[in-house]
């Protein structure tokens, strides 16, 4: 889930960027401004696109848990913390990822509510997010909203046909939910 989320954020941000700035996007890409800002959204734009994944991944394997859905959002909310908390706490983030944890418990919850969405919906959220904290100038974006949000939808989609290929979900949700007692995907989330 990390994987792809990390590829499609900074495909798609680093994409905007370059094709933005124009000619003189390597110039950019050198100031230490933007650099400090394309890490603000890349990491962002990571957690914005893992929260889209792992909404994607609970409707695909939402009918395999058979009267345990409730368990694999649990699982999926473990998941996505610790996708978050393995990796150093980003400098713009001294309070970490709290608030963002949070906010995905409350979307799986809404999203269990339904049935699942196809993947072009659920990269509305994530779209919509990462063009707010993109490191360019709103003089040069205002018009771009669609533009981002439509690549990323289109990367999700992506996503979901790989992963219709290779997931197997009847295994996935078996391991997720074999896991429930012990609890140890966070147990290394915990020693950070």
């Amino acid at each position: 889930m990390g994987e792809h989320a990390s590829f499609v954020a900074q495909k798609c941000t680093f994409e905007y960027a370059r094709a933005r700035a124009g000619v003189n996007w390597d110039k950019l890409f050198k100031e230490t401004p933007f650099q400090h800002a394309m890490e603000v959204c890349r990491w962002e734009a990571f957690c914005y696109v893992m929260s889209d994944i792992a909404v994607i991944l609970e409707g695909e394997l939402r009918a395999h848990a058979r009267g345990r859905e409730m368990e694999l959002a649990d699982r999926l909310v473990d998941v996505f913390t610790l996708c978050l908390l393995e990796h150093e706490r980003p400098a713009h983030r001294p309070q970490g990822w709290d608030d963002e944890i949070a906010a995905f418990k409350e979307r799986i919850a809404l999203v269990q509510l339904a049935a699942p969405r196809a993947p072009y919906d659920i990269g509305e959220t994530s779209g919509g997010r990462i063009y707010k904290v993109l490191p360019i100038h709103s003089n040069l974006t205002r018009f771009d909203r669609e533009l981002v949000t439509n690549n990323i939808r289109f990367a999700l989609c992506r996503f979901h046909e790989d992963a219709q290929r290779r997931l197997v979900p009847d295994a996935i949700v078996a391991d997720l939910l074999a896991k429930s007692a012990g609890k140890p995907l966070l147990a290394v989330a915990a020693s950070r």
